[in-house]
């Protein structure tokens, strides 16, 4: 009798304990993610970002049946990023209501393979191609815009050390075409608070950018700036403009600031050198919501323009073992400012975060024989 009064008393515990636990959950919401190829093959691995009301970003990776569970998910609107080495990367956004479970099911697609392929032959003669159609009537045109320069786009996209005093051009407080969750995408017109008085005007191009938490293990958070797009004026006022979306790198939305374009072309990169493992930078942060690095990842280093760091640099990534280098990885210079510099990680082959370092390739000199 006693024994199952301790049972009947346990029990009640737990219920209460689970009651509490459920209600203290109440107002938040629940994804269950679940990731195929296309061939409906489970994919593990898979970096998840989550993006929800009120700035809040849960990171995961997918477990070994391609599935992981976001809890205690702020209700809203809320933007799924996934990210996976050599599939084509996927945006969806979805609606959390408290207290329930959202389940996605998203496909990756293999990305594609650039190829160059040179046929020697002689050109074959093409019949005359029929006259283009006119153009349409000036009314069912969208916004007039100039060409954008040539650029290298990884240049834009990604981190960044913030530039202290923030350039800030203008803010985006408005948008048409707003895609579910309250990003923009391309195309998009959107509403800018600035305009002729801040130096803005009709043709400029400009970049989309925000601040993000970079989390520390030890100590306060410090703030990273992430690039997310670029946007060209097509009308402006004293006070307030109108530009449509160029590209979105990924997160754009309302309240993020506009700053200068200043395009890098697109260059080869250097060749491979000797690393100066005697006099390396040190990686600060990963990109928004991305903790450890991975191939096609961007990551800020504490070295840039003024510590002779340029782009298109090689750089290896490594850490000190008893004092030697043990080498992670390797990456590439896409974007400098003066104390700072935005790199593209190719290849690692150990897992690459914040502390590590990333030591400059000095080229091999050129032989004259």
């Amino acid at each position: 009798m006693r024994l199952l009064t301790r049972i009947l008393a346990a029990a009640g515990s737990i219920i209460t304990v689970c009651a509490a636990v459920a209600a203290a959950q109440g107002g938040k919401g629940v994804i269950r993610v679940e990731v195929t190829d296309s061939s409906d093959a489970r994919l593990p691995g898979v970096t998840v970002v989550a993006t929800a009301a009120g700035g809040q970003v849960l990171t995961a990776a997918t477990d070994r049946t391609g599935g992981y569970v976001f809890r205690a998910v702020t209700p809203g609107p809320v933007m799924l990023r996934f990210r996976l080495e050599g599939f084509s990367g996927a945006l969806v956004g979805v609606t959390v209501q408290p207290g329930t479970e959202t389940r996605v099911v998203q496909r990756l697609e293999v990305a594609p393979l650039a190829e160059t392929v040179v046929v020697r032959a002689p050109a074959p003669v093409e019949p005359p191609r029929p006259a283009p159609p006119p153009p349409p009537p000036p009314s069912s045109r969208g916004p007039l815009m100039k060409p954008v320069p040539a650029h290298d786009r990884d240049s834009v996209c990604g981190p960044s050390k913030p530039v202290i005093p923030a350039e800030s051009l203008g803010t985006i407080r408005s948008t048409r075409f707003v895609a579910e969750g309250g990003l923009y995408t391309t195309g998009a017109t959107i509403a800018v608070d600035g305009g002729a008085l801040n130096g803005l005007e009709v043709g400029q191009n400009l970049v989309v950018r925000h601040y993000f938490k970079v989390p520390r293990r030890a100590g306060t958070d410090s703030t990273g700036e992430h690039s997310a797009g670029l946007v060209q004026l097509v009308a402006v006022s004293e006070r307030s403009s109108m530009a449509v979306v160029v590209y979105a790198c990924d997160l754009l939305r309302a309240g993020d600031f506009l700053a200068s374009f200043r395009p890098e072309p697109i260059r080869p990169p250097e060749p491979r050198g000797t690393p100066n493992f005697g006099d390396p930078a040190r990686i600060l942060f990963g990109d928004e919501g991305l903790v450890l690095g991975a191939p096609r990842r961007m990551m800020v280093i504490d070295r840039g323009s003024g510590h002779g760091i340029r782009v298109g640099q090689r750089v290896t990534l490594f850490r000190r073992d008893a004092g030697k280098p043990e080498i992670v990885g390797d990456a590439i210079v896409v974007a400098t400012r003066t104390d700072s510099a935005t790199i593209r990680v190719e290849r690692v082959n150990d897992v690459v975060s914040s502390g590590d370092l990333a030591a400059p390739q000095i080229p091999e000199p050129v032989s004259n024989r």
